[in-house]
């Protein structure tokens, strides 16, 4: 059989459709199973008939060692106490971490890590937060198992996490394949006391097949993600009020191309379609191959699509591009979405007297796409950010931007009280910053041999609205924070101390607040193996009315290592907090150890040599 042949009886031996797993892997269900299988080897008969880049490098193969390992374990207890009659919470908790990495003969490269511990992340986990992950390697091939995550598109799959596995191909000839499936999100029930809102098992996956060449690249990509039904127990309780299974069928096709001269020209199109409510006819009852999309429900198909172009010259890059996302796009693919929005912008980035760097970027935006809204806002967008050394002493900074975007931005009241460095650890929280302004500014005082010392300054403002989850309120909050700090270093006695000045001010609707905190820190450390620190921090918040609390969180370590190998950390930590609803002190002590090791195994002359350090 020619290969031509061949890959037309694979291509047609099923029909290139996606759906969910279900619960139970009945015979019928695993189709899509056959289905992923069905495309990925068929990409790989493709590669490896068309393409003889892939015959194995003996040459390396023979020349690298056999085994080269290398990895860790880290374990920390953490104990709380407290006087006053305040619950604490769980007054013992257990951090497990570690990592494994392994490579075989210089082209199979094996890593390894997980996670655990025996304390609830947040509320709504009804399990400890356990994971770990995967990803084996072979030359230009990388899979993933367990906790992972891909991208495929901003329109599409981009950065969700899911637990399952995946693959990516990436030959040296250019081609492209990406292909995962797993759980987007794990079934919430309804608890006894309502603390955590109910959700149904959320299953996904998805390809991406694409050519990258030195001038032109092109992908395309389809991710499929569905609600399990059957995952929780449907009930009449006033929880589930608002909560529907949904399906989701999302795309994207994008293509560039590069000139000579440096002339660059990019385009994407991207599509979604989301039904968000598939109670009212269970397509999980239907087999796999009928319907790619459950089309009974509340469905829309929403669109995407961007291009720009770029152009390198003298003065440095030159671009110009367009973007124009439909309202109420979003893809089970991703946490958040800026959607009905059409932007026009130009950008220039440069480089001058090979000292100032400079970011230019300038447009014009508007929303309402659809005039489903009473008002229209069209505004001009613009961000900047300049850098340069003034001297050879003080550099500073500048950066400015009026375009949304979404970061974490950690609460400074939750972390002046936080005794436990491992506090929210799966939190996902995110905020919308609408404009950000941001200077700094770094002055040398002192840099010899002997002595380094350094004098920092940071003023930033930012307009932001909260979003945790799925809540989309608009608090429409100003951030303003100020620092100045100041570390002075001695390198010969390896002591270093810092101080910082910091006042945080949050104006929102109706209050505003303030978090004014003086920060002391001092490391040193002893005859290499031993090195302690001592960390306090005073804090004062209060509002235009009345102080808020008066904090002093005091922490001191030490840590202790063991030929290299072996490091003891004893941390002991003191929190107390005079707020206006009581007067609290916590104690915790957190022991930790960590172990690390590598070992490597290669051919000598007449016997195998070892190599290892434990």
């Amino acid at each position: 059989m020619d290969k031509k042949s061949l890959l037309l009886r694979l291509a047609k031996s099923e029909k290139f459709e996606f759906a969910m797993v279900k619960d139970h892997f009945e015979d019928k269900h695993m189709a899509e199973v056959g289905f992923l299988m069905r495309v990925l080897i068929t990409f790989l008969v493709f590669v490896l008939m068309n393409v003889r880049a892939f015959s194995q490098d003996v040459e390396q193969v023979v020349k690298a060692p056999m085994l080269i390992t290398n990895g860790g374990f880290n374990v920390s207890q953490i104990a709380y106490y407290s006087p006053d009659s305040v619950a604490m919470g769980n007054d013992y908790a257990c951090y497990l971490s570690g990592n494994f990495n392994a490579s075989l003969f210089g082209v199979i490269q094996l890593p390894f890590s997980f996670a655990y511990t025996n304390n609830q992340a947040t509320a709504s986990l009804p399990q400890p937060f356990n994971r770990f992950s995967l990803s084996p390697s072979y030359r230009w091939i990388t899979t993933h198992l367990g906790y992972g995550a891909m991208s495929f598109s901003p329109y599409t799959l981009s950065g969700h996490e899911f637990l399952g596995g995946g693959v990516e191909l990436a030959p040296d000839n250019g081609f492209r394949f990406s292909a995962l499936y797993g759980r987007f999100r794990k079934a919430v029930s309804v608890d006894s006391i309502g603390e955590q809102t109910p959700s149904p098992r959320r299953m996904g996956g998805g390809i991406m097949i694409g050519y990258d060449g030195d001038r032109l690249a092109v992908s395309v990509n389809v991710f499929k993600a569905k609600d399990q039904i059957s995952s929780i127990d449907w009930t009449d309780d006033p929880a589930f009020e608002g909560v529907k299974p949904g399906d989701n069928l999302a795309g994207s096709m994008r293509l560039s191309y590069r000139t000579e001269n440096g002339f660059l020209m990019m385009g994407e199109y991207g599509v979604s379609a989301i039904n968000r409510d598939i109670s009212s006819s269970d397509s999980l009852a239907t087999d796999f191959g009928d319907h790619l999309f459950n089309g009974n429900g509340d469905v829309t198909v929403h669109h995407a699509f961007k291009m720009a172009i770029a152009q390198t010259t003298s003065l440095g890059r030159i671009g110009a591009s367009y973007e124009r996302v439909q309202p109420n796009y979003t893809t089970f693919g991703a946490y958040y979405f800026t959607n009905d929005f059409e932007n026009i912008t130009a950008n220039l980035s440069s480089t001058l007297y090979k000292k100032v760097t400079i970011g230019l970027d300038a447009g014009y935006q508007r929303d309402n796409l659809e005039n489903q809204k009473t008002n229209t806002a069209k505004r001009a967008i613009y961000s900047a950010n300049i850098s340069a050394p003034v001297t050879n002493r003080l550099s500073l900074g500048v950066a400015f931007s009026n375009v949304q975007s979404y970061m974490h931005i950690k609460d400074i009241y939750d972390e002046v009280t936080r005794s436990n460095e491992y506090q929210d650890l799966d939190t996902l929280s995110f905020t919308q910053l609408n404009r950000s302004l941001s200077v700094n500014a770094g002055y040398v005082l002192r840099a010899t041999e002997q002595q380094r010392q350094n004098l920092n300054a940071v003023f930033s403002c930012q307009e932001a609205s909260e979003q945790q989850s799925d809540d989309r309120r608009y608090v429409g909050s100003r951030i303003y924070n100020s620092t100045l700090s100041y570390l002075f270093a001695v390198t010969p006695s390896r002591l270093s101390m810092a101080a910082t000045v910091n006042h945080n001010q949050n104006s929102m609707p109706g209050m505003t607040m303030h978090v004014l905190s003086y920060n002391v820190s001092v490391q040193k450390v002893f005859v290499k193996q031993f090195r302690t620190a001592f960390t306090g921090t005073y804090s004062n918040s209060f509002n235009a009315d009345d102080a808020i609390a008066n904090i002093v969180n005091l922490r001191l370590t030490g840590g202790y290592a063991l030929k290299k190998r072996h490091n003891f950390n004893l941390s002991l930590a003191m929190v107390n907090n005079q707020a206006q609803r009581g007067h609290t002190t916590n104690y915790s002590v957190n022991l930790s150890y960590s172990y690390v090791f590598d070992m490597k195994l290669e051919r000598g002359k007449d016997r195998l040599n070892f190599e290892g350090h434990f």
